[in-house]
């Protein structure tokens, strides 16, 4: 084993230090050659005493332990147990607890600036997913105001067949039209130009064509439903 050059490095105790002339020598820690490995630790406690620089006694203790299972070692006798055993079981627990807090040490230093927060429900995730939910749910609102209910319905088609029709893609202009200035409008304020059933139900479906298409985008503020054009498609994402 060649000659203790550690620089005097501080250890947090004497399982540190082992481990350390063990990594530095590339020592099999289940083959431990006991005494080189006492001599290196034993002129380690000398040169920090020359400098007169204090140890703990767990550094003393173990300079004891070693020279101990050293002299067991060199008994003509062979030992039922290998007296190194105890020694071995220490040094790999503490490897283990010193690996997994420079793990967790890592982790911290990685992510202790980090937060996390529940997604915010305006922003544009959260209402195009939900936007066609939302519109539905605007649109039964104004469907009480107008009393579009199943009592109603026998009523509602026999107006149905005496109404203007409109299509779709009519009301997709007129919807266009209507929300080009691109600030804030309120759902229902699309509806106010209206005059029949059947128009309502086409700028209703226009509505949600602009809306699956990216072109117009909702949001929910409170209980009332806005609509917001969007010019730019790049936007829309």
């Amino acid at each position: 084993m060649e000659a203790l050059n550690l620089k005097l490095e501080q250890y947090e105790g004497p399982l540190d230090l082992l481990l350390s002339l063990i990594q530095k020598h590339k020592i099999d820690i289940f083959d431990i050659p006991i005494a080189e490995l006492t001599e290196q630790y034993l002129s380690y406690i000398a040169e920090t005493e020359s400098y007169n620089m204090e140890l703990s006694s767990d550094f003393i203790c173990m300079a004891s332990e070693l020279t101990y299972i050293k002299s067991k070692m060199l008994l003509p006798v062979v030992p039922e147990e290998d007296p190194r055993k105890e020694l071995v079981d220490a040094l790999l627990e503490y490897r283990k607890a010193k690996l997994a807090a420079e793990f967790l040490q890592n982790r911290a230093d990685e992510f202790f600036d980090r937060f996390t927060k529940e997604p915010d429900e305006t922003d544009g995730i959260y209402e195009k997913k939900h936007s066609v939910d939302l519109l539905t749910e605007a649109f039964k609102n104004l469907g009480k105001r107008i009393n579009i209910s199943p009592e109603n319905r026998v009523e509602l088609f026999e107006k149905l067949k005496k109404e203007r029709h409109f299509t779709v893609e009519e009301k997709i202009f007129f919807t266009l039209r209507f929300l080009f200035d691109e600030s804030r409008h309120e759902f229902s304020s699309l509806f106010n130009a209206c005059r029949t059933i059947g128009e309502i139900v086409a700028v209703f479906l226009a509505l949600l064509q602009l809306v699956r298409s990216g072109r117009v985008n909702v949001v929910r503020e409170g209980t009332e439903t806005y609509l917001i054009l969007i010019k730019n498609l790049e936007d829309a994402g």
